[in-house]
């Protein structure tokens, strides 16, 4: 048994161990929602080792698209002035291609604040090789302990003093920390291993891949759905600097895996032509990385704290990656984790009742989004319906518009989830 919490300052507490400290917060994952969450607990004092299987840079499965209400968020972590740095590609909003190949679009600068004045003009596309390396060297830079290539073999806590101990494979030595985050993903290793994560009910495959030479690309993100399929393309430079893109699909598991299974490139170069937005456009595309996968894309959480223990950004839950808000939500849920778990720390606290306020801000912050998730699933697998509110939203450019801004994350969901708003996307 390990000794109790002592009431020795954060940097004072020891382990059992003399040259072995405990942390006061530990996170496994070391993506946005990770290290955002070090750098908020490590600026705030606390002491803080953040750990992740990977090294850094390295590529990772993802639309890349940052919502505009990233932006203020990334300001605060410190990183917006070297993402700038790199010229990334600033999108105008989105535009949106129905089965039967009609087209609407969604401008993010025609929603206006209450002074007449857009609330956002651009959303952000930055490849994660990038965003995710820049989030870790700020991490440490702001006092977290960052170890690379470090892979969870155990988790534990002791209940009679309320410390976590996180075994490495290997043979490095274990961390000892008195809150734990969870920040590795919608494949969460802490989560599953602690009876958190259920399997959700979309048996989905993303394939993920920069190529070059798609025709016609704009300052527009773009959506297309065609049988049941959807894919994002989201430009990765200015349009007076290159044409490189992200393009990410989306597939059903049950459908399309045994066909995609060994062949994920050319999988998805050939279902490209599937879908009428993108027909003629594709005769000089060439792959400028390899196509990346991830599959069981929909998990979900019993619940998203307990006994000394938060969990955020897809670690705590992910439904479906249409609406494209995954960074956000995962930089937002480190801001409310730290909210939370500063406080419980610093009320030397971490019992479930303290840290289940985490559960309650974050169902505030994203339930309604996720209610806008599953409406829209809905529509991509009936493409009649989704047809049908292709038009409607041609015609009402307003529409158009709120529903850009609501995923966009800057305009609340409710502005889309009105009875009227519903009613008249279809009639």
């Amino acid at each position: 048994m390990t000794e109790p919490i002592s009431s020795k300052t954060p940097n004072e507490r020891l382990s059992p161990r003399s040259d072995a400290p405990i942390y006061d917060v530990a996170i496994v994952g070391a993506g946005p929602a990770g290290s955002a969450s070090a750098s908020y607990f490590a600026r705030a004092g606390w002491r803080v080792v953040v750990v992740d299987r990977m090294t850094f840079p390295r590529d990772k499965p993802c639309a890349e698209y940052l919502s505009p209400a990233a932006e203020p968020l990334l300001r605060e972590l410190g990183v917006l002035d070297a993402i700038e740095a790199g010229h990334p590609a600033r999108l105008h909003g989105f535009r949106i291609y129905a089965p039967n190949g009609s087209v609407f679009q969604g401008d993010f600068a025609e929603t206006l604040d209450s002074h007449g004045k857009p609330y956002f003009e651009t959303g952000l596309a930055v490849p994660r090789l990038r965003l995710d390396a820049l989030l870790v060297n700020t991490a440490h830079a702001a006092g977290a302990e960052v170890r690379e290539g470090w892979r969870l073999a155990q988790v534990s806590r002791n209940k009679a003093n309320g410390i976590w101990t996180l075994t490495p494979v290997g043979k490095r030595e274990p961390i000892h920390a008195r809150l734990l985050i969870a920040a590795d993903g919608s494949h969460s290793t802490v989560a599953r291993r602690l009876g958190l994560h259920r399997p959700g009910a979309l048996r989905k495959i993303a394939l993920v891949a920069h190529m070059r030479g798609i025709a016609n690309l704009s300052e527009y993100g773009e959506m297309h759905v065609a049988g049941r399929r959807y894919v994002g393309i989201a430009p990765l430079e200015p349009a007076t600097s290159g044409d490189l893109c992200n393009v990410a699909m989306v597939v059903d598991e049950q459908r399309d895996g045994r066909k995609l299974a060994g062949r994920p490139q050319e999988f998805l170069l050939d279902a490209l032509d599937s879908f009428p937005g993108l027909r003629g456009r594709l005769t000089n595309v060439t792959v400028a990385r390899k196509t990346l996968t991830i599959s069981r894309l929909n998990t979900r959480t019993t619940r998203l704290s307990s006994e000394g223990l938060l969990l955020v950004g897809d670690a705590a839950g992910y439904y479906d990656p249409f609406t494209g808000e995954g960074i956000y939500r995962g930089l937002r849920s480190a801001q409310l984790a730290f909210s939370v778990g500063r406080a419980a720390l610093e009320a030397n606290n971490l019992s479930a009742p303290l840290l289940a306020h985490y559960d309650r801000l974050c169902r505030h912050e994203f339930r309604g989004k996720r209610a806008i998730e599953m409406i829209i699933q809905s529509a991509v697998q009936v493409p009649p319906l989704m047809n049908q509110i292709a038009r409607q939203l041609r015609r009402r450019e307003w529409m158009a518009d709120t529903v850009v801004a609501v995923t966009g994350d800057f305009q609340p969901t409710s502005k889309v989830l009105r009875p009227g708003y519903l009613l008249r996307l279809v009639f």
